[in-house]
């Protein structure tokens, strides 16, 4: 094997050798930041190097890539002559990931599992599960702890509150930066989407959502995600043990009513007991991420009357107050945010810690507002007699800030993102405009794309309908077709910027746009040479064509079906690319023809269907789709 193997593919044996679970092609895209025809050249390769040298690469259907545990010794030998390692640098910095994987596998598990199982399930030996399975009890200093019993078997014992706060913990990071449940879902660990689906987190997201409204709750999107985590880790602990919840006779089932008593009933068909414990449990995550629901009221009449008087104060400092700030929205952002706040600080006490993030942010980088936010505090301090502290004050200055007219003179440059760069990525860039004024689409890309991105200092944020991660720009993660969250996800950032994971977000902000009636210049573009019967003519062509595409999908194995958005997306760049195969583009290179003949090695069966459609539509329409053309397609579909 010395010497055959490419850098790209030493790291990809490295991940196959080290994963205790198969690994598919998205996740080796996201590690290595190449393209899935590169992935499934370097795995092609890999197979018949690794072949020649009596070890297999398999393919497990829907789950992904994986060398068969028997194997994995000695493919770290043959991995160990290649690299010129004395150290098995195979062993890599994996333990944390794999510590993780066991924590989800035993968090569900019903009953002890023996070892040869386990090992059988993670894809690694049985000495490396022993090895691994006292770094586990290690890592967590015996809160919580893999036992063994007499069996043979292995359960995760400790603490129960421990337990849960390690996988909220887990699962917080994983859904760190993340903003719908899709996406949520999409980062799970795989151990744990085997036990919770899609549904369940959009009913537990939402009744969160609920309960928060109904208790006027106020929460930061980090605060909002652990509590969503802790909240995804209590229901399957309460579905593997369901006397969890009112076990031990401590108290019996006791009936509560408040905030973290209804969160209890969170999902509402978990049947569990609201016992003391349950309750203390909740309790304690409600507390450490600081989410308060005070008994206090702040009479509304008088924070009316002094929010009128930071209105005034204002208006003195600026001769032109309402060129300078919309009036309306400032004064209800700070009505919400303060009949909240202020019922906190008259409670918290003088040392409350600071939100250092938010602080430096608004003082290094708005001084300004700060200092205008310093004036509006000091109102509220007399009339309230209560101490605002830095990060209160710069959370009227970030209102400040938003509702300043001034800073919208400014288009932010924002680039696009899709599977493609194509047709659906010229559709929003449409949409984004029309929607947002403040935005001016500097362009489309596919990710494949992003790594010859224009100069980074042009684009203030990335708007995305794919998961992506950059280094230095932001990225806002949106649907296909820019719904009312994802119109509200963008202006939240237009609003708030870098700290949109920081702040409070009022339950009612939502999102201020001016759309265009004739979005698409139908009325402009429409007229010339049309009549009923072209109309009609075309019209019945393209749902012809959709039709047609649709049965032709239908025809694809179980293993390769598309997903309800992805076909979505698939008619629409089908529908905008129709204009473009009437122009006769012949400038396909051979870099274009040669992808589309190892679609054709790789993606036999899917390719041979769409064959077919594309010839009959060739023939039907007598044109001719060049080989990129095809190439797209084909990138919404695999």
């Amino acid at each position: 094997m010395k010497g055959r193997l490419k850098q790209r593919q030493q790291d990809i044996l490295k991940m196959l050798i080290t994963s205790t679970v198969p690994l598919n092609i998205d996740t080796l895209k996201e590690k290595l930041g190449k393209s899935e025809r590169t992935i499934r050249y370097d795995i092609n390769e890999l197979k018949e190097v690794c072949g020649s040298c009596g070890v297999s690469i398999k393919y497990k259907t829907k789950t992904g890539f994986y060398i068969p545990t028997e194997q994995k010794t000695r493919c770290s030998q043959l991995f160990d002559e290649e690299t010129g390692s004395d150290e098995p640098e195979v062993a890599g910095n994996t333990d944390e990931m794999r510590i993780r994987e066991l924590y989800f596998y035993f968090l569900v598990r019903k009953r002890d599992t023996i070892a040869e199982q386990i090992a059988g399930d993670f894809y690694f030996s049985r000495s490396t599960l022993i090895r691994m399975i006292g770094k586990f009890n290690e890592k967590f200093d015996g809160m919580i702890h893999l036992t063994s019993y007499r069996t043979g078997g292995y359960e995760l014992g400790g603490d129960e509150f421990a337990i849960r706060h390690v996988g909220m913990e887990y699962l917080a990071e994983c859904f760190k930066g993340s903003y719908t449940p899709e996406d949520w879902y999409l980062f799970m660990p795989e151990t744990a989407k085997s036990s919770i689906d899609l549904n369940t987190l959009m009913i537990i997201s939402n009744q969160i959502k609920k309960i928060n409204a109904r208790y006027n709750v106020w929460l930061s999107n980090s605060s909002f995600i652990n509590l969503l985590s802790y909240c995804i880790i209590r229901t399957l602990r309460l579905r593997r043990f369901r006397e969890l919840a009112g076990s031990s006779g401590e108290s019996g089932e006791v009936s509560y009513s408040g905030y973290a008593a209804d969160l209890l009933k969170v999902p509402d068909y978990v049947k569990a007991s609201e016992s003391v414990r349950e309750l203390e449990y909740m309790r304690k995550i409600l507390s450490e991420n600081e989410i308060l629901v005070s008994d206090r009221r702040i009479d509304e009449e008088s924070l009316r009357g002094s929010i009128q008087k930071i209105m005034d104060n204002l208006a003195e400092r600026h001769e032109k107050f309402e060129s300078v700030y919309d009036g309306k929205r400032l004064e209800k952002d700070l009505f919400d945010h303060l009949k909240n706040a202020l019922c906190f600080l008259i409670s918290r006490e003088e040392n409350d810690e600071e939100n250092y993030i938010v602080v430096h942010e608004v003082k290094d980088n708005y001084p300004e507002f700060y200092e205008e936010a310093r004036s509006c505090a000091a109102i509220l301090e007399e009339d309230f007699h209560v101490r605002f502290n830095e990060t209160e004050i710069c959370y009227i200055g970030i209102y400040l800030y938003k509702n300043c007219r001034i800073k919208e003179r400014k288009k932010k440059k924002v680039l696009l993102v899709c599977a493609t760069g194509k047709g659906l990525s010229h559709l929003l860039s449409i949409r984004v405009e029309n929607t947002f004024p403040g935005i001016q689409v500097m362009g489309q890309r596919s990710p494949f794309q992003l790594s010859n991105l224009m100069d980074e200092k042009e684009i203030d944020f990335i708007i995305s309908t794919i998961p992506i991660k950059t280094i230095n720009i932001p990225v806002v993660k949106i649907s296909r077709i820019l719904s009312t969250e994802d119109i509200k996800r963008i202006q939240e950032f237009l609003d708030y910027g870098n700290l949109v994971d920081e702040i409070p977000l009022g339950e009612q902000a939502n999102a201020s746009f001016s759309s265009k009636a004739d979005p698409f210049q139908i009325e402009q573009d429409g007229r010339p040479d049309i009549s009923l019967n072209s109309m009609v003519a075309s019209a019945t062509t393209i749902s012809k064509l959709i039709l047609t595409l649709l049965e032709y999908t239908s025809k694809f194995p179980e293993d390769c079906r598309m997903e309800q958005d992805a076909l979505l997306g698939l008619i629409i760049h089908m529908s905008m690319a129709i204009p473009r195969w009437f122009q006769n583009d012949t400038s396909d290179t051979e870099e274009d023809i040669e992808q589309y003949a190892a679609i054709a090695r790789k993606q036999g069966s899917i390719f041979e269907i769409m064959e077919k459609f594309f010839t009959l539509v060739e023939s039907s329409l007598l044109i001719t789709i060049p080989v990129k053309e095809r190439i797209a397609f084909f990138l919404y579909i695999i």
